[in-house]
C-alpha cells in the first residue's frame, strides 16, 4: 500500500495497522524503484509518513528504521549527542527504559523511584558498560575491590539521572501523553 503524494491532498492517517502498511509499501519501493513512484516520491511520502507516526502517537513501525536509513542514509552509530560518549550509548538507552518502566520519584529528586544501584545493576547484566575495568592500578600488588564495577556503573548513572536529556526521555518512554502536556503540545 503506497500513499498517494500529492502538494494539493493532505492525508491525515492515525491507524497505526494503515501506517505500517505504508511503510511497507515505501520501503519495498524503495529496494525496487519504479518509474511510476520514484524515488523522490520516496522521500516526500516517507516525511508524511513520518509526521503521521507523530499525529498519531504511535510508535513507528520496525520498517520505518530502514526506511529512514534508506532515504536520509544516515549513519545509525554516529550521534550529535555528546554527554555520553559513544560507547556508552546503549547504557544509556537501557538505563533510560528500565527507569520508565519504575514509577516516578514521589520526591521529584530522581526520574523514578528505581534505586541507583538496581538501575546500575539492570544495565551491568544487561547491555554493561564497556569503559569499565580499562584502568590499570598504579599499585600492582592491590586487587580491585569486588564491588568495583557496580559503584563505577552508580556513579555514571548518577551524572546521567542529573542530565535534562535523560529525565526527559524517562518521562516520555514512561508516559508520552504526561511528557507532551508538560512541554506544551495541545491534545
Amino acid at each position: 500500500m503506497l500513499p498517494l503524494v500529492d502538494p494539493d491532498y493532505l492525508i491525515i492517517e492515525r491507524d497505526p495497522d494503515k501506517l505500517r502498511a505504508y511503510a511497507r509499501g515505501l520501503l519495498y519501493q524503495l529496494r525496487n524503484p519504479s518509474r511510476s513512484y520514484s524515488l523522490e516520491m520516496v522521500k516526500a511520502a516517507t516525511v508524511w509518513l513520518v509526521g503521521a507516526y507523530v499525529d498519531a502517537r504511535v510508535p513507528l513501525a520496525p520498517e520505518m528504521d530502514a526506511l529512514i536509513a534508506g532515504v536520509v542514509k544516515w549513519n545509525r552509530r554516529a550521534s550529535a549527542f555528546r554527554k555520553v560518549q559513544a560507547k556508552n550509548e546503549n547504557a544509556y538507552w537501557a538505563a533510560i527504559r528500565f527507569e520508565a518502566a519504575k514509577p516516578a520519584d514521589p520526591n521529584g529528586k530522581a526520574p523514578s523511584a528505581a534505586s541507583l544501584y538496581s538501575v546500575a545493576k539492570h544495565v551491568r547484566e544487561g547491555v554493561g558498560f564497556p569503559q569499565q575495568r580499562t584502568r590499570r592500578s598504579r599499585n600492582k600488588d592491590s586487587e580491585p575491590e569486588p564491588d568495583a564495577a557496580q559503584k563505577s556503573a552508580e556513579a555514571t548513572i548518577k551524572g546521567w539521572r542529573k542530565l535534562d536529556h535523560y529525565r526527559r526521555n524517562v518521562l516520555l518512554y514512561r508516559d508520552p501523553r504526561a511528557f507532551s502536556r508538560q512541554n506544551g503540545v495541545k491534545e
